[in-house]
């Protein structure tokens, strides 16, 4: 399986370091050289982390925005300037950078929330409380994947 999956509590170290479980790192690219990327959420206190091909796509999507709008300045601004490469030790840890840390909230210990094709870092009661609350604006819309592509593709025409 090629997507990160599952959830998964980790203490940070003495050294300030954390291991990205086993199952992430096996979803990494061959190619990835033991590097994933992080950047801060745009919309949570969390921090979120992909492989460089992730990275390409969202350059991808932001490049078919208009070169000379605030969408497209906001965008590459927001997550190309705060983008932190950073390589896996042999064991799978890495250092989450102090500015991360104070965004997230994160002080002692994490929570990774697999996401498909990207993965986040959380504080691990804000990561609680945040899936707790995704589920329930689910059952009680009763939304379905259905029908949100559905309701999407009829915006876009």
């Amino acid at each position: 399986m090629n997507l990160f999956v599952s959830q998964f509590f980790n203490k940070i170290d003495k050294k300030g370091r954390v291991s990205l479980p086993s199952q992430f790192r096996n979803t990494l690219p061959k190619k990835s050289n033991n590097e994933i990327i992080l950047f801060k959420s745009l919309k949570f206190k969390s921090i979120e982390g992909c492989s460089s091909e992730r990275i390409d796509k969202i350059a991808d999507k932001i490049e078919e925005l208009d070169i000379f709008s605030d969408d497209q300045d906001d965008f590459a601004t927001s997550i190309f300037s705060e983008i932190i490469p950073t390589k896996l030790d042999k064991e799978g840890r890495f250092l989450i950078p102090e500015n991360l840390k104070l965004y997230s909230n994160i002080s002692n210990e994490v929570t990774f929330i697999g996401q498909g094709h990207y993965f986040q870092i959380w504080e691990p009661q804000a990561a609680t409380e945040r899936q707790k609350k995704s589920r329930e604006r689910l059952v009680r819309e009763k939304r379905t994947l259905g029908s949100i592509l559905t309701s999407s593709r009829n915006k876009n025409g």
